[in-house]
């Protein structure tokens, strides 16, 4: 069987130096050749390993048969976001992991074979799917990150008139906001967003939640259906000394301003980035903040974090990565405090290494220090990226809607509706912190409930 094909890819020494997107999308004769390496399994178990339910197989032999348009059809028909996921989707997790070809040699480069045929569209322009008839209900949506845009676009192309409310000044949530651009340049979001409003889905920036926006207000302006997808916006704090420090922020706020800086090409980047800085945390948010920091001009990045590597969230991908890039980790250690200086700056960190005292609990309370392994690390900025969780400006727009202790809204698994009846939700809001394949899955089921809701909803009329 041929070898597995790679992509064009920055140089390391080019690439740590801008935010220029590290991976190309492959000529036509590359994606042709990785195309013809698949096994066109007839019980494909990629298929089913993906959330977004892309018909797996059937774009890729439309590739090796160079019926590129028909490949784009099957792509977007099943992921307005397609672009988006080809780029950030964790495909060794997903669905390169069952591929039948991996016990020959590599599994089937999926995602770059999928960027492939979405770079492609992008270049001859999107085409718009048919649309069923108007069915003169409408749906509200709150937020506007992965999971609202695939739910607007299933229920915009079901017929139904949808709006959605995002309180930030751009859509997108976590993938103009949260994803640095050399993973993700924000003209392909901007390009699946605008497929999505030529769907017939109004986005309304820069709407505040207030009296004027939760589900009893919204209900009140003729809207049919919500779905809620806002995500999780409040971060975590290990809670140690010295976090009230000038030079320590959360990865929210960091990479927040990190994707501000890029696309507002500003000439200073607002927060305090010193020579030697500081990662705390072990998942793909964190390996974005030190990869980040090392092109706004670190020149040392250290990463602590509980987990050893095997047992870090981070995907392999993004931890190697990491590596290349030169930055530094520590696992396996656990944060002490931060050291500050006269003038209130951070100066220092200090922490110590710890042990398990269960095996396969990762929770900060299950870490116990080990005495001997203390160390200290000089630095000048520190990045908090231990999790986040609800924002507590949620509150106004979930009355009658059923929570968890962590803020995470509870629906029903199949058709995601909340315990408030015509109230679906879904995506990190209601998992907690997933993949974007994921927020998309269930954005899709939410829009498919929502669309049974309202159809029934029709016939009780008639």
């Amino acid at each position: 069987m041929a070898e597995r094909q790679k992509p064009p890819t920055l140089s390391l020494e080019k690439r740590v130096k801008s935010f220029e997107e590290v991976k190309g999308t492959y000529p036509p004769h590359q994606a042709i050749a990785e195309a013809a390496r698949c096994l066109f399994c007839h019980d494909a178990p990629c298929n089913k390993e993906c959330p977004a339910g892309i018909d797996i197989v059937k774009f890729i032999r439309r590739i090796k048969t160079k019926d590129f348009r028909s490949a784009i059809r099957t792509v977007r028909e099943s992921n307005v976001l397609a672009g988006v996921c080809a780029r950030i989707c964790p495909t060794e997790k997903l669905c390169e992991k069952p591929c039948s070809a991996t016990e020959l040699v590599k599994p089937i480069n999926i995602a770059a074979l999928q960027r492939f045929v979405t770079d492609l569209e992008m270049r001859e322009g999107i085409k718009l799917p048919k649309k069923a008839a108007p069915t003169g209900k409408k749906v509200a949506v709150i937020g506007s990150g992965p999971a609202s845009l695939a739910a607007a676009a299933e229920l915009a192309k079901a017929g139904h008139g949808v709006t959605i409310f995002e309180v930030k000044s751009l859509p997108g949530g976590v993938l103009t906001y949260g994803i640095p651009s050399y993973r993700l340049p924000k003209d392909v979001v901007m390009a699946e967003i605008d497929f999505i409003k030529q769907l017939g889905v109004e986005i309304r920036t820069d709407t505040p939640l207030d009296e004027k926006l939760n589900i009893g207000a919204l209900f009140g302006q003729g809207f049919d259906a919500i779905f809620i997808g806002a995500g999780v916006g409040r971060p975590y704090f290990v809670r140690m000394p010295g976090e009230d420090l000038n030079g320590v922020y959360s990865a929210l706020e960091f990479l927040s301003q990190v994707n501000l800086y890029q696309s507002e090409e500003k000439k200073e980047f607002p927060l305090r980035v010193g020579k030697r800085a500081l990662v705390i945390g072990g998942g793909n948010v964190a390996m974005d903040a030190a990869c980040s920091l090392l092109r706004l001009g670190a020149e040392k990045v250290h990463i602590v974090c509980l987990e050893s590597f095997e047992e870090m969230p981070a995907f392999p991908s993004e931890i190697e990565f990491a590596k290349e890039e030169g930055v530094e980790f520590h696992p396996r250690s656990k944060p002490l405090k931060i050291l500050g200086d006269s003038n209130g700056m951070v100066s220092g960190f200090e922490g110590i290494g710890i042990r398990w005292k269960e095996p396969g609990n990762f929770s900060p309370s299950n870490a116990i220090p080990i005495e001997g392994t203390e160390f200290s690390l000089e630095v000048e900025t520190v990045i908090e990226a231990i999790g986040q969780g609800s924002d507590p400006s949620l509150a106004p727009i979930l009355s009658g809607v059923k929570t968890t202790e962590r803020g995470l809204i509870l629906v029903d698994e199949e058709i995601h509706m909340t315990s408030r009846e015509g109230v679906f939700a879904g995506g990190d809001i209601v998992n907690g912190g997933d993949t974007v394949a994921r927020a998309i899955g269930e954005g899709k089921k939410a829009a498919e409930g929502i669309s049974n809701y309202l159809k029934s909803s029709i016939k009780g009329e008639s």
